[in-house]
């Protein structure tokens, strides 16, 4: 499996659009990182930083995205998407291997 980052255009162009409406449009490096845990495990986000040694790099379109090389090998790569469903739209970090659901009691998954 080819291990990445991978991004659409409508998703750079709608993160484009989001980083100059927060008057951060001089963001030229994005990481790509585990915000939190949930039912069906680790959620991911992006957050403004710079180019570590460990890192993954993927430039597209005047950005470069980054990841810690273990989060890579872990996860395989990860894909933002740019996601309009239902009336609601947004962008979406998807890891190319989905996270085991870890749960807990009120996921009915049971803690760990």
């Amino acid at each position: 499996m080819e291990q990445s980052i991978k991004i659409s255009q409508k998703a750079s162009d709608e993160l484009k659009s989001l980083l100059e409406g927060l008057d951060m449009k001089d963001t030229d490096t994005l990481r790509i990182f585990i915000s939190g845990m949930a039912c069906n495990g680790p959620m991911f986000n992006v957050a403004k930083d710079s180019l570590q040694e460990n890192d993954y790099e993927y430039d597209f379109d005047g950005i470069k995205y980054v990841a810690d090389k273990a989060l890579i090998d872990e996860f395989g790569g990860f894909e933002i998407q740019y996601i309009e469903q239902d009336g609601f739209h947004g962008l979406f970090v998807k890891p190319d291997i989905e996270p085991m659901a870890g749960g807990c009691a009120t996921c009915a998954g049971g803690c760990h």
